[in-house]
């Protein structure tokens, strides 16, 4: 196991010359307005005065609800209650990056990845910040080996259906599968007051900090060997349902050809479900509608939940 970590990851590197982050594109930096919501009436001949009255719209109280539009397209994201407030993910990025720059060390600032994807036309948007300099090596039970990037990322709603949320974890380079581990919440009432390049910098921080320690867990896990018996009834132990337990141990049996039989080979057929819009592991619909963002993260979090059960627990123990 080779981490690149020195006795100097988490000193201030603020003010750095030269250095600049990837600029996101309009795929998830837009700005949004609220407007008000109403009822129409449609115009026409009144037969009682002969004239022609013309359409009429009432707008409603915004304790019933506002819409959230795009102003660069003018698409409607969403309808929204009272309180909320826009959070556009320009700024949010700003003091992403800038948590970053006070927690990471120089070398890890270089050559740092940006990955943008968003779902109905922005009404779901992720943000992933890949990092070149912060790497691992996680030998295989086979004897071969893959590398692993430490990542920070968001995801943010422009139609009311969540907070934003940030994530840190690994994205394996052979296959480009995430490997998320944890995340921290932010809900307030204006969506994202509090937020504070600090409270992202505390975060990264503790994310490295914790990476180290998650390596050695995910080295573990390549090392144990499984039989497709016991990954099967991980699977079953979770609920899965029978289709999806069979595609998954067929996504299970190509893994453990470049890997061996191991937990890592469970937990890559499980990432793989995670990270791709695949023949095997189709997104339904993808085709007519730009779902696979959302449905993407929404299996992450599955993921997240299924290696934290004693069933799986049990077989890396």
């Amino acid at each position: 196991m080779n981490i690149q970590t020195n006795s100097n990851v988490f000193n201030i590197a603020n003010n750095r010359p030269g250095f600049h982050w990837p600029e996101l594109t309009e795929a998830t930096d837009f700005d949004a307005v609220l407007s008000p919501i109403g009822t129409g009436k449609a115009g026409g001949l009144n037969m009682e005065t002969g004239f022609v009255e013309p359409a009429q719209f009432v707008q409603l109280d915004k304790t019933i609800g506002q819409a959230v539009t795009r102003s660069d397209n003018g698409d409607a994201l969403g309808v929204v209650g009272a309180r909320y407030g826009i959070a556009p993910n320009g700024p949010i990025y700003q003091m992403m990056t800038e948590g970053a720059e006070a927690a990471l060390p120089r070398h890890a600032l270089q050559g740092v990845q940006l990955k943008e994807s968003a779902s109905y036309g922005g009404q779901f948007t992720r943000i992933e910040l890949l990092f070149d300099g912060l790497g691992a090596d996680i030998r295989q039970l086979n004897g071969s080996s893959t590398q692993l990037l430490f990542k920070i990322g968001l995801t943010n709603s422009f139609n009311g259906s969540g907070a934003v949320r940030l994530f840190a974890g690994a994205e394996d380079l052979w296959c480009t599968n995430g490997c998320t581990s944890g995340e921290m919440n932010k809900k307030a009432a204006r969506h994202t007051s509090g937020y504070s390049a600090a409270i992202f910098a505390g975060f990264i921080e503790q994310q490295c900090a914790e990476y180290v320690t998650r390596v050695r867990t995910w080295q573990q896990w390549a090392s144990k060997q499984i039989t497709p018996a016991e990954a099967e009834a991980v699977l079953n132990a979770n609920n899965m349902a029978r289709r999806k337990v069979k595609k998954m141990m067929d996504q299970f049996e190509r893994e453990a050809e470049a890997r061996g039989r191991s937990v890592w080979a469970l937990y890559s057929a499980l990432t793989n479900y995670a990270s791709h819009n695949s023949e095997l592991f189709g997104v339904r619909n993808s085709g007519n509608v730009d779902n696979t963002a959302i449905t993407l993260d929404a299996r992450e979090r599955e993921v997240a939940k299924l290696i934290e059960s004693d069933a799986f627990l049990s077989v890396a123990a």
